[in-house]
């Protein structure tokens, strides 16, 4: 299982070019199924959309119905164990609650972290390919 950044999770689907070679290729070698993004990562897109941050050739609910029905990838949403971890991480981490979320649910399923996010990268308590 990998889960995915938010911003990964966006140029896997709509900016392949953005992606390193290292994060290309694991996500090649992942089922679908196996290729997962924490349900904040729907927050993050949409607060993207609404900023400007990207930019749409459809509406919102229409990218998002096909970045998750039709690519197979699987949402996990926060329960209270990813909850707690997000307010427990080990060492120093900084204080955005999404990030906090996202390692959080590396964590608690022991999976590798795409970002290109060198904050989480610097965090040794998750494992990251970028």
């Amino acid at each position: 299982m990998v889960v995915m950044d938010t911003h990964i999770w966006w140029w896997a689907i709509s900016e392949p070019a953005q992606l390193f070679r290292r994060a290309r290729s694991l996500l090649a070698k992942t089922p679908p199924e196996q290729r997962v993004i924490a349900s904040i990562s729907i927050w993050e897109f949409a607060m993207m959309v609404t900023r400007g941050r990207i930019q749409l050739t459809i509406s919102p609910d229409e990218w998002l119905d096909y970045a998750i029905s039709k690519t197979g990838i699987t949402i996990l949403n926060l329960d209270s164990r990813t909850a707690l971890e997000s307010c427990n991480l080990p060492g120093k981490f900084h204080k955005d609650p999404a990030d906090r979320i996202i390692v959080a649910t590396a964590r608690i399923h022991q999976a590798k972290l795409i970002t290109r996010d060198q904050k989480i990268i610097d965090y040794p308590h998750v494992t990251t390919v970028w």
